[in-house]
């Protein structure tokens, strides 16, 4: 039986659009994952809760947008969790419910240029793969120089920044590999839908058709 390579995306899904799509099919293709599970967070450690939607809204639209893909599914593991949500007790938890898969944790490199004010994060980088992706303003070759990163080959990151190489796979420890991967930009990002609907602007090409519909008739972004 062939290795089953899931690949892990976590965010707020505030709400959940066409570029985490992206992201999400684009890993899949270049790392040969079997399965995405999407994880809506439940309380994050690094934003406002006020601000974010309710966990039911931002599960349902997931399930509506995940509903033509049948590669990807919803975890709601940190949702159904009480307290804050940290990633290495999440990672625990799939690790458990997946003995046998390679889990690889898919995170944009801004986020990771912060990993050392994660919870643990020597321990983190040890307990699964990653996948590290190209973001707009945040070049690879900044990244901090923290634990095993402090060997990264700085030439290489570089030739990601220019797009000349489009993945350098960097061994964490003896079983857990850092994947950088350069991938094509998305301009979309969950801020700019939320100001949109406010200001009663075009979503067109933004979003799922079957989460935009659940926005305009639950009214949703627009309460308070």
């Amino acid at each position: 039986m062939s290795e089953q390579r899931i690949g892990l995306l976590g965010g707020t899904f505030n709400p959940i659009h066409n570029g985490h799509l992206h992201i999400a099919n684009t890993v899949s293709k270049k790392l040969s994952l079997t399965q995405v599970l999407f994880i809506p967070t439940g309380h994050p450690p690094h934003k406002d809760p006020t601000r974010i939607l309710v966990a039911e809204d931002r599960l349902q639209m997931l399930l509506l947008a995940l509903s033509s893909h049948p590669s990807f599914a919803v975890c709601n593991e940190e949702v159904r969790r009480s307290g804050v949500s940290y990633t290495i007790d999440t990672i625990r938890i799939l690790k458990k419910k997946y003995p046998n898969a390679r889990l690889f944790f898919i995170v944009g490199v801004d986020a990771f240029a912060q990993i050392e004010t994660w919870k643990t994060p020597k321990q983190l980088l040890q307990v699964c793969d990653f996948a590290v992706i190209s973001r707009p303003g945040f070049p690879f070759s900044k990244l901090p120089q923290f634990g095993p990163l402090a060997k990264l080959d700085r030439r290489r990151l570089n030739q990601l920044d220019l797009g000349t190489e489009q993945a350098y796979p960097f061994p964490l420890s003896d079983q857990t590999v850092c994947h950088f991967l350069h991938i094509p930009h998305s301009e979309i990002s969950a801020s700019d839908i939320r100001g949109r609907i406010l200001a009663a602007k075009s979503l067109k090409n933004l979003l799922p058709h079957l989460v935009q519909s659940y926005i305009i008739e639950r009214n949703l972004y627009k309460r308070g």
